[in-house]
Order: structure tokens, then sequence, then C-alpha cells
């Protein structure tokens, strides 16, 4: 008894040679189904795996019977199919061409439409944007109450595929001790297998953007990660998040301060000759209203901002600050932010060096010499 090679790797059970092909006739009449059978057991168990656990039972079932009622195929009987398979796919032309609509075409060659649809469920269309991509345009209050009733690590593992600005914008919608619970998931490793983030965006595709119709290489670091978040949450629940990492996980304490840059860290952590870059990018309201409100939450920042330009222009933003209509705390801060991440791009495209902040026992020690000066 003989066997192909392609039945010998397939992992399937190899039916016996019936007498009449024993005496060398190839010539086999085969259906669809055992042709799309042949094909699947001649991929072999790795690569024919994935495709069989796409199958539903009604069609796995089809198969096992279209694959059992064969008897021994001789390899030119199966080099046959493959070839009559090839031939269809590049009959009149040159090239074989991929994408959405071929692919349908070629597997209308052996599934139903059935088949065709749970085959091709999820698939992304090629140079379309990805669930993560889309989740760009969505309403982050819309978003945030959605995720609001998922668990903290699905949140944590969702919220580590955003960009770092989107991702603090959502997790400022959560109550305090929700958003401590997500970041402490955010702290620890989060080893997701592609398989899971698949069905992950499937789901979310499924369940928020399609009912919704809604509107950069990550850090492995998860200090890093929370404390881009942090730079655009507001102030007082940011500092109600630092106070629950220092007291639920202080070891990534000092790595979430060394990742945030927030306004109030101009005076210590920017160059001088930033603020003139900076300000040359920032729109102008966002500008102002970033400085006038520091004047009340960060005065250092302020003062260092208006000492690193001309007295002229800078004389000039006082009178237009005091122009200015009063606007609320959240949207003043928003403008904050906005001037910090000019600062951000600055410093991410290399024009300007960042100064590394000082650790809590340095902290410790300039306090100390300070007062030891004073005395």
């Amino acid at each position: 008894m003989t066997t192909s090679g392609a039945q010998r790797n397939s992992g399937l059970p190899v039916p016996m040679r019936t007498a009449r092909e024993s005496k060398g006739n190839t010539k086999l009449s085969l259906t669809p189904p055992q042709k799309a059978a042949l094909v699947i057991a001649a991929l072999g168990p790795s690569a024919a795996g994935p495709i069989i656990e796409r199958i539903s039972d009604d069609h796995l079932r089809a198969f096992t019977r279209a694959y059992a009622h064969l008897q021994s195929v001789p390899k030119a009987a199966l080099q046959g199919v493959v070839v009559e398979f090839v031939s269809q796919l590049s009959i009149e032309k040159d090239e074989i061409t991929g994408g959405i609509e071929n692919t349908r075409e070629l597997l209308g060659q052996f599934f139903d439409e059935d088949g065709i649809a749970r085959l091709m469920d999820g698939l992304d269309e090629p140079g379309g944007e990805t669930v993560w991509k889309k989740l760009e345009q969505a309403s982050d209050e819309d978003f945030a109450e959605y995720l609001s009733s998922q668990k903290p690590q699905l949140v944590a593992v969702v919220l580590s595929k955003l960009g770092a600005e989107q991702a603090s914008r959502i997790l400022d919608q959560f109550e305090t001790d929700v958003a401590g619970k997500v970041i402490l998931c955010l702290s620890k490793p989060l080893d997701v297998k592609e398989s899971t983030l698949q069905i992950l965006s499937d789901t979310i595709e499924r369940n928020f953007l399609s009912p919704m119709k809604a509107t950069t290489g990550k850090s492995h670091d998860p200090g890093d990660m929370i404390g881009a978040m942090m730079n655009n949450i507001m102030s007082d629940k940011r500092e109600e998040l630092l106070a629950f990492i220092s007291k639920s996980a202080p070891d990534i304490l000092q790595s979430v301060k060394k990742s945030m840059l927030t306004f109030s860290d101009i005076a210590v952590r920017v160059p001088p000759k930033a603020i003139p870059m900076a300000i040359k990018e920032v729109e102008l309201d966002d500008l102002l209203q970033a400085v006038k409100y520091g004047k009340e939450n960060a005065p250092a920042a302020s003062e260092f901002i208006l000492g690193n330009i001309s007295q002229r222009m800078a004389a000039q933003y006082q009178e237009q600050m005091e122009e200015l209509k009063p606007i609320t705390p959240k949207e003043a801060e928003a403008a904050q932010s906005s001037f910090m991440a000019v600062i951000r791009a600055l410093a991410a495209a290399g024009e300007i060096d960042l100064i590394e902040p000082l650790s809590e026992e340095e902290q410790a020690e300039a306090a100390a010499a300070a007062e030891a000066d004073d005395a």
C-alpha cells in the first residue's frame, strides 16, 4: 500500500486503495466537496488546523463525509486537483490577485455562502482602519460608558491599545475607585495573545462601533503608559490616582512620575529655549488660557513661560489675558494639555531635551539643603 506525501502529513486516516485504482487508473471522478477535502487534507495539520477550527459542525461533517467516502487517492490524482484549483485562479491571467472579493470567489469554489461568511467574518479590509483606529473617532464619553460595565482587566487591555491621550481622556470619565483598579491592572504585565485581541476587537466592533455608528508603538513599561495617560487627566483626579498608586502599586510610582510631564512641571523639566519654540506651534487662545489659569494652579510654570520670551511679547500677552472671557477649570486644563502636547512633540522629535525629574530621595535632599541655606 502506498500513500501520497500529502496524505501521510495530513494526520487523517488514509483509506485503502481500491482494486481498480491499484491497477494504475488515476482518473477519479471527484465531487467539489471531495476536492475541497483533498485540498484541506493536503495542507497538513498545522496549516489546515486554523481553517477547520473556523468551519461549523455541519460543514465539518460534510468535509468528514467527503473524505471518508474517498478511497486511496493516487499522487497523480491529488496533483490534478491542486492543478485544477490553481488553474481556476490564474486562468487567462499572468498573476494571482488577492483581495476581499477574490478571496470570496476562491472560497466559493469549496464552500457555500454560510461557510464563506463564517470564514470571512471579522476580516479587516486591506487599507481599511483597524478597530483601534476607528475608536479614535468614537466619543470618549460613550466608549467610557461602554467600558464601565467591563472588568478592570479587560478595560486595561483596551486602554493599552489606544493612544495615551485618548486613553487618559477615557480614564478620566471613570470614578476614581474604578480608574484606580484599571491602573492597578495596567501596572502589571499585560500578556495577551493575538487571538484574544482579535476576539476583543471583534466584540468592540460588533457591540460598540457598529451599533453606535460612531462619529503608537506602545511602551511595554506600565509606568510609561500610565504616566502618559496621567498627562491629560484633570489635576484633582490625577493627584487622587497618584495617591492610589503610591498605596497600591508603589513599585511603579517613580516610573509613572518620570513619564509624566504636566503644565506644573514646566519650570523644572523644560529647557528655556523650548518656550519660544512651543509658542510658535501652539494656538494663541490655548497659550493665553493656559498661562492665565496657570497663575492659579501652577504659578511657577506661568512665570517661567513669560520669563523666557521678550518683555514686549510678555506684556502683550498680559493685556490679552485680561480680556479673556472666563472659562471652566476643565477647559483651562485642556488648554494647558494642548501646550504640553506641543512640548512633548518637540521632545519626541529630538528638538529639545527634557530635564530628568528628581527622585523622591533627591527631592528630600534638595529640600533639606534649601532649609539649611535659609537657616
